[in-house]
């Protein structure tokens, strides 16, 4: 018959007192962690100093009967506070692990809180790290079976960059009250376009051109580019295609004397030349400003490589510069070009009909002209000349063609160059004058101004011969002239000094001479006005006859 052995036990809530060496104890129930059934359903043991221990129990087993690795769906039902001890199968696994309020499970980590944030901190000055070649994934589905929409990498061993795929990248305001920034170190591309510093700039090969668009979609003429501040252009062509300018500077200047321009080749210190984006519209003895030039800052162009846009300078450089700086030049030489305004109309339908015009300051044909520069040499103040060409050739900011008429109600002379109720006339270059006043005559033996029309007499009747000076008279009307140019046997004749209305139905005749020489014929037109009262100088003074 077996025996049965048996441990100190109790039904109570308190674990023994004291135990001897070796002696073991049970205290029977439901346990749990802490309260009144802490010691329930535990074996404790006592050492060399009758110390008790828990050394086992159900309590403790009941929390380990699971499989191993599997947390998952597992539950205690033995204790009342339900504890479950996490076993690892022979993979050292386990299916599911909560820290807090983390779960991570299968290939996912979550939250279990809702809306709970999940934060990676490595506290001090350790590093997240991503793998090369390792993929960022946005946007794959809650557990993670879907595709990535969005990606970003590091190709540490390809590219050497940091890829961003998928979606567009927008950065939305922050929490606070101002929107997030993004700030960017060094060199960077977004698409054809390089940001570096304050810079913008197209990339290498992709046609340099920029274009700022904003309409939303995309090369249209709508919408509105705001620039604040100056604003400041070096290139060579300035091309406006909107239909409408408004300007509110109440003077506008152009043909400017200091401009800007771009060094392209670093220039070391001791050098004699520089290399710039661009050479047009500089000239040799132009100034160059930049304090690397020299002690003052200041020098002068001796000459110009159009082909490798280098200008050589006088002296040497005091200090090097970089690329990208910029230098001032002040022009400083008369280049005998035009200022003003030209303009691009058509005359007609078709490209053909298509021509310039220009108006403004005429400097470049009265260059080597002495015309009206009065007392101030070759090349004076009062040799420039306001002009108007409407069909002009502009070659390098040079006018040339036939000067246009001009259209207005008057004409002010400044002060010192017009005598009161004197009569303006043309000297030997072009220039309008004025006489002297009337009240200040001058003795003459010559030349009287007298106003005359001249009229011509077309669709005679029959072949007239009169002489230069002969008078034709109209029968009837009264009529008459005196004739500008000898006419043998024509049937048209000019006549000047013309006084009367000459009709188509009354006889011509010769003064001095009985008969009608012709008629007019009934055309339109017959009789036709060159001018009226024009007025002209004259040796003849002529009374009429009697």
């Amino acid at each position: 018959m077996a025996s049965i052995i048996r441990i100190k036990r109790s039904s109570g809530t308190a674990k023994p007192a004291s135990l001897n060496w070796g002696e073991m104890a049970y205290v029977t129930g439901i346990g749990q962690y802490g309260g009144t059934n802490q010691y329930k359903d535990r074996v404790f043991l006592g050492d060399d100093g009758t110390n008790v221990h828990p050394v086992a129990g159900h309590y403790y087993t009941s929390m380990m009967e699971h499989t191993p690795g599997a947390l998952n769906g597992v539950t205690n039902s033995r204790n009342s506070d339900g504890g479950i001890v996490a076993i690892l199968d022979s993979s050292r696994k386990i299916d599911v692990w909560n820290v807090d309020n983390l779960t991570l499970d299968a290939n996912t980590l979550s939250s279990t809180n809702t809306d709970g944030d999940i934060i990676f901190n490595p506290n001090g000055s350790g590093e997240l790290m991503v793998p090369d070649d390792t993929k960022l994934g946005f946007g794959g589905g809650a557990d993670g079976t879907a595709a990535a929409d969005s990606t970003i990498e590091y190709d540490e061993n390809g590219t050497d960059e940091l890829r961003f795929a998928g979606a567009n990248v927008r950065f939305a305001p922050s929490k606070v009250t101002v929107d997030n920034q993004l700030i960017v170190g060094g060199n960077s591309s977004l698409g054809n376009i390089r940001i570096e510093d304050n810079i913008i700039a197209s990339l290498a090969g992709q046609g340099n051109k920029i274009f700022i668009d904003p309409y939303p979609d995309g090369l249209s003429n709508e919408g509105d580019v705001i620039i604040k501040g100056n604003l400041q252009v070096d290139g060579t062509t300035t091309t406006v295609n909107s239909t409408q300018t408004t300007v509110n500077d109440p003077i506008m200047m152009v043909g400017d004397t200091t401009s800007t321009r771009t060094v392209m080749t670093a220039m070391a210190n001791g050098a004699s030349a520089v290399v710039v984006d661009q050479v047009t519209g500089i000239a040799v003895n132009d100034t160059l400003l930049h304090s690397s030039f020299s002690a003052s800052g200041i020098t002068t162009v001796t000459a110009i490589n159009t082909g490798t846009k280098t200008l050589t300078f006088q002296g040497t450089a005091v200090a090097g510069i970089s690329t990208q700086t910029e230098i001032t030049v002040v022009h400083a030489t008369d280049t005998n070009t035009d200022r003003g305004l030209g303009f691009t109309y058509n005359t007609g339908i078709g490209t053909a009909n298509s021509t310039d015009g220009f108006f403004g300051l005429d400097d470049s044909s009265i260059a080597s002209s002495t015309a009206g520069t009065g007392n101030h040499g070759t090349h004076g103040d009062d040799s420039r000349r306001w002009t108007y060409v409407p069909d002009a050739t502009i070659t390098a900011s040079v006018v040339s063609g036939t000067k246009g008429f001009l259209d207005i109600k008057g004409i002010y002379y400044q002060s010192g160059n017009f005598a009161s109720g004197g009569v303006v006339w043309f000297d030997d270059t072009g220039l309008q004058r004025s006489t002297n006043a009337p009240q200040t005559p001058v003795i003459t033996s010559k030349q009287v101004l007298t106003a005359i029309t001249k009229v011509t007499l077309s669709s005679l009747s029959a072949g007239i011969t009169v002489a230069v000076g002969d008078i034709v008279k109209q029968d009837s009307t009264g009529a008459f002239g005196v004739v500008e140019t000898a006419v043998t046997g024509g049937n048209s004749v000019n006549l000047i000094g013309v006084e009367g209305t000459f009709n188509t139905t009354n006889n011509l005749r010769r003064e001095g001479q009985s008969g009608a020489i012709a008629n007019l014929s009934s055309v339109p037109g017959a009789a036709t006005n060159v001018y009226i009262n024009k007025p002209h100088w004259t040796s003849t003074l002529d009374g009429g006859t009697f």
